[in-house]
């Protein structure tokens, strides 16, 4: 069995707080505390530093993180090619981006409700660079994401495609528009993705080809909570960019107002990305048939 702690110092070192790793660990604070100087005091060595507010890897806790995740990847690994080998697949470790969840979580439980009654399975969302390296550790069985993926180590399926728009509150003045600047938008207030979400680097990759930047805005929030964005937005807190369909529903209601940025396009896809193994998989042919609905 892979130690706890292990699992443990992965969480920290990727979320950066005892807090948060409390809460995705289901542990206290202090547990987590222990967790790290029980594994310091095993291997002799110091895992983290503190450069002014910033908590950092030492070399010797980078070494520890980084095998450590090939030990949980190898001991994954083993558990699902004896399952293979039983015929016992049981469990999926799916992964999703945040925009790609909004379109396919509701319409892959349906099809594995039907067609696969006895599986059980697992979404983790994150951004889409995380999602692709937690699958090379064989953490995920496959991932979908929105945006082109960066990797050539997988097969890949476009499953649909995405339209970004600009959203406000019912009653903003622009709104009522039938068209609005750059300029305009800088004078507003926004609530966006975090910096390494694909909804946002699509955002900034617009304004630089319009030679613009996204310092020049006025950023109040940064979340990765799509809904909670939404509901900031129809407080009236600002402004934001969003995949259509995360607000088709707002939109058709009337509580979230499409703003139309002149020569605003912004049409990407979402990607089943998926080891070649599984090619043949029915499993992956019955996702990429959600396509074709």
């Amino acid at each position: 069995m892979i130690n706890d702690k292990l699992k443990t110092l992965i969480v920290l070192a990727q979320v950066k707080s005892y807090t948060q790793t409390a809460e995705i660990c289901h542990l206290s604070q202090p547990a987590v505390s222990q967790h790290i100087k029980a594994l310091e005091e095993m291997y002799g060595i110091k895992i983290f530093k503190r450069v002014g507010r910033n908590m950092i890897l030492t070399y010797e806790g980078e070494v520890l993180v980084n095998n450590a995740k090939k030990l949980i990847a190898l001991n994954r690994n083993i558990d699902k090619e004896l399952s293979k080998k039983r015929g016992t697949i049981s469990k999926l470790d799916i992964g999703i981006t945040l925009t790609a969840g909004g379109y396919f979580i509701p319409e892959i439980l349906s099809v594995f409700k039907s067609k696969y009654p006895e599986l059980r399975f697992n979404f983790h969302t994150d951004l889409a660079s995380n999602l692709l390296e937690r699958m090379r550790l064989n953490e995920l069985d496959f991932v979908i994401v929105d945006g082109t993926p960066q990797t050539t180590d997988f097969m890949m399926e476009l499953l649909v495609k995405d339209e970004l728009i600009i959203i406000g509150p019912k009653g903003h003045p622009l709104a009522d528009k039938p068209v609005v600047s750059i300029d305009e938008l800088k004078q507003e207030k926004f609530i966006l993705r975090h910096e390494k979400a694909n909804t946002r680097l699509a955002f900034e990759n617009y304004l630089q080809n319009h030679l613009e930047s996204i310092a020049n805005f006025d950023i109040i929030l940064e979340i990765d909570n799509t809904a909670l964005i939404k509901q900031l937005i129809i407080a009236g807190h600002g402004l934001s960019v969003m995949s259509r369909a995360l607000c088709e529903v707002n939109l058709a209601v009337g509580t979230l107002k499409e703003i139309k940025l002149h020569d605003f396009h912004l049409e990407r896809g979402i990607y089943l990305v998926y080891p070649g193994e599984l090619a043949k998989s029915d499993i992956i042919k019955s996702i990429i048939g959600l396509k074709d609905k």
